[in-house]
């Protein structure tokens, strides 16, 4: 008997393979050219590819477990979006590499991440999965909900961040079917969502330095006030974050608990210019 999600069931999982313009000229802070959004962002960008080969990795340690036809459906949906994530990411970065930035010395710390996790059980490698595919949607929720913060910022970065968003939210709750089918530990659960976030939070604002220090660049005052506002105020997006967080420390929780489907439902004619974009 499988755990799957009745909602979760529901869901396509269409990878999609996407042909964005990575080429043409960026401004160096492609956000509201302000440093700090900006490194806050090239550095989640500068995780996205190893992140998700490892999220990856840690479904497809349970691959041969797995029984329910329609949850392996959902994991390779889930398999084909991540890789596409990777490849996208991939590309951006090596445009924000162009543009001088250090982007290769964060990779390269990953990669060392990355396979220090490796040694965990699977059981660790597939909560840490969870813990941090609640995070994106959580992300993605927030960037569906209020697209008009990307606005200002370069059209291409746009269209990969809102396209990543409505992927998360659709494949959100693939590695929680699978943890709650073959862990079910809600103490590791829980345990593993503090110890990672705090982690994540630490080194993106470790990486953050590193990228302006290599511009030899301390944000004006402006920036300062700008980006307190775009991250912690009314409708920041941590702040905003810092709630959907908190909704997965209740016993029980399952992803599609938040529902979130109004904001993938008809996304092609919301964003005609993103769904036109894909290449199959």
């Amino acid at each position: 008997m499988t755990n799957i999600n009745n909602k979760s069931a529901q869901v396509e999982i269409k990878p999609r393979r996407m042909a964005f313009d990575t080429e043409s000229p960026m401004n160096k802070y492609a956000f509201k050219n302000n440093s700090l959004i900006s490194t806050f962002f090239y550095a989640l960008s500068a995780l996205f590819p190893d992140g998700e080969r490892f999220f990856i990795h840690s479904v497809r340690n349970y691959r041969d477990d797995i029984k329910d036809e329609t949850l392996k459906e959902q994991i390779r949906g889930f398999i084909g979006q991540e890789a596409h994530h990777g490849v996208s990411h991939e590309a951006l970065n090596q445009a924000i590499t162009d543009m001088g930035f250090p982007m290769d010395r964060i990779v390269g710390r990953l990669h060392k991440r990355v396979d220090f996790l490796k040694k965990f059980s699977r059981e660790r490698q597939l909560a840490l999965t969870v813990a941090m595919e609640h995070f994106t949607a959580s992300l993605a929720e927030f960037l569906l909900k209020n697209p008009e913060i990307l606005e200002d910022a370069d059209p291409t970065v746009r269209k990969m961040l809102l396209w990543h968003a409505v992927e998360e939210i659709e494949h959100k709750a693939v590695a929680f079917d699978v943890y709650r089918e073959h862990v079910n530990d809600e103490f590791m659960r829980k345990r593993v969502m503090v110890i990672s976030m705090i982690s994540l939070f630490s080194r993106l604002a470790m990486y953050q330095v590193w990228l302006l220090r290599s511009q030899r660049h301390f944000p004006s005052w402006r920036e300062w006030k700008e980006a307190a506002v775009f991250f912690w105020g009314k409708k920041g997006v941590l702040r905003d974050n810092m709630k959907g967080l908190a909704k997965f420390f209740k016993t029980g929780f399952h992803p599609w608990d938040i529902d979130q489907n109004y904001l993938i439902e008809n996304w092609e004619e919301r964003y005609p210019d993103i769904a036109a974009l894909q290449v199959n």
